[in-house]
């Protein structure tokens, strides 16, 4: 049974939510402050935490920040009465995994738990044999599908699990542009709500991998071309 870490302060809406993740089979520890929330992260038995950012003795995006920063890979969902766009962006740009704003509809919190969920835990289940048409070449970015790894210039690249989910999508699909809806039904299972999400995804890889592996379709999606030597340029 997958386990939630819920970060808040609140009594009565941890009460509400842990009503809710239990009784969709999500087994659900909480803490009230950022001290806690990080003796809990890095014990390892965390597979998401729900963040809220007014915690009595530290920011919610600061706490973020130095998770990330240490290494700590856990997916975080920001779950917040903040929803200033400008906290949104950063929430994502720091290593939030996804960011949702109080109030929110119960459904659509559920989906795109579910969602991180189950990128983070997709490749547990692939065979460590591997061919050729598990690695995915786009100098100077080369993608190991079966371990879920990303490379560029022979060196390893650490994505959070949607991050890998966003870009595995485009390289599959290479060559072919992509439309933003599909891109967030595909990887959070919903287009309502992820449209900022996606975008800063976005921006996340092309600043771990490069301006030019990514091309913007104005007004459409993206698309990864077949062709590797697409100039930077034409990235926006």
């Amino acid at each position: 049974m997958p386990q939630v870490l819920l970060v808040d302060d609140d009594p009565r809406f941890v009460k509400v939510v842990a009503s809710l993740l239990s009784r969709r089979n999500l087994q659900v520890k909480s803490v009230s402050n950022g001290g806690l929330a990080r003796q809990a992260l890095n014990r390892m038995d965390v597979d998401l935490a729900l963040l809220d950012l007014n915690l009595p003795d530290i920011d919610g995006l600061s706490l973020l920040h130095q998770l990330r920063e240490e290494g700590n890979n856990t997916p975080v969902i920001v779950l917040t009465a903040r929803s200033k766009p400008h906290e949104q962006v950063l929430g994502l740009r720091l290593g939030g995994d996804d960011y949702i704003t109080k109030p929110f509809d119960p459904e659509l919190l559920l989906a795109r738990i579910h969602a991180v969920l189950r990128r983070s835990s997709a490749g547990a289940g692939r065979t460590i044999g591997r061919g050729r048409s598990d690695l995915v070449d786009l100098p100077p970015v080369l993608i190991d599908l079966s371990a879920r790894q990303v490379f560029k210039d022979g060196v390893a690249v650490r994505l959070a699990p949607m991050e890998y989910a966003v870009l595995e999508f485009l390289a599959l699909n290479r060559g072919r542009a992509v439309s933003k809806e599909e891109i967030m039904l595909q990887v959070w299972g919903t287009d309502r709500g992820v449209s900022r999400t996606l975008t800063e995804h976005i921006s996340r890889l092309r600043r771990k991998l490069g301006e030019g592996l990514v091309i913007t379709m104005t007004g459409f999606g993206y698309i990864i071309p077949t062709d590797p030597q697409v100039p930077a340029a034409k990235a926006q």
